[in-house]
């Protein structure tokens, strides 16, 4: 019985640190900026764009906003990698305002990661929305600085009241389309249950002309599905401590 605990108790140990070499070995660097392009992917043009953008944002807003492509984020999933840095970093202020977006390259992931301070404004479902109208688009095209700008600029709008629209989904034109198609297979062969038989030749019982089938009425009905409506540096002193909720999305562009 003893040594069995004793196995159980090393296992638990044996757990308990590698746990602890894999957050270590993960190595996370330190922040240079507001926008951190450790893989390289990003031109020069789109970082000042966003540098700026996060400079205002913390000034008038008091928002902090921080930008990271990695080479690889092993051996952490690109999702607890983005958890761990935002705690690491401290992105956001007092009232945990802060906003991670994280490209993890080899992986072929984008995760965005939400402070507890703006889980309200930035709900999973409108970032991942942005994420799939703005940013997925240009990435598509190997443009990764145009769609984390404009990632960043449609997070940008919305933090400051204006109303962002989602897109409506294509499952509900999808759908009537084969509607559509069936209702047009009825009304065929509707239609040619209509024709008259054609005459025979041949002992009757003289009823006079052909006989005529009944029509046939076919009455359909259906719901349609509703729709659902280095880069400059000037103004980064750190971020100030902020805390991640879990929250946010993420998406994998190839």
């Amino acid at each position: 019985m003893r040594r069995t605990q004793t196995v159980l108790i090393l296992i638990c140990l044996l757990m308990g640190l590698s746990s602890i070499v894999a957050v270590a070995s993960s190595n996370f660097p330190s922040p240079i900026g507001f926008v951190n392009d450790f893989a390289n992917i990003m031109d020069q043009q789109s970082k000042a764009a966003i540098e700026q953008i996060a400079i205002t944002m913390q000034k008038e807003q008091g928002i902090e906003v921080a930008v990271v492509t990695i080479p690889t984020t092993e051996p952490l999933e690109p999702k607890e990698y983005a958890i761990k840095l935002f705690e690491q970093w401290g992105i956001g202020g007092p009232e945990d305002s802060g906003l991670l977006i994280l490209v993890a390259w080899d992986e072929g992931r984008i995760e965005v990661e939400v402070g507890y301070g703006l889980e309200e404004p930035l709900p999973s479902g409108l970032v991942g929305a942005v994420l799939d109208q703005e940013v997925l688009g240009p990435f598509g095209e190997g443009e990764y600085g145009a769609g984390l700008l404009a990632g960043v600029q449609s997070f940008q709008k919305i933090l400051a009241g204006e109303k962002y629209e989602i897109a409506a989904k294509k499952e509900g034109a999808n759908w009537l389309f084969t509607f559509l198609v069936f209702l047009a297979i009825i009304v065929l062969f509707s239609s040619l249950n209509r024709r008259p038989p054609t005459n025979r030749t041949g002992s009757g019982t003289g009823t006079g002309g052909p006989r005529r089938t009944p029509p046939v009425v076919i009455t359909t009905r259906t719901r349609f599905p509703s729709s659902g409506g280095g880069s400059s540096r000037g103004g980064f002193g750190g971020f100030g401590g902020g805390r991640s909720g879990g929250g946010g999305a993420g998406r994998s562009f190839r």
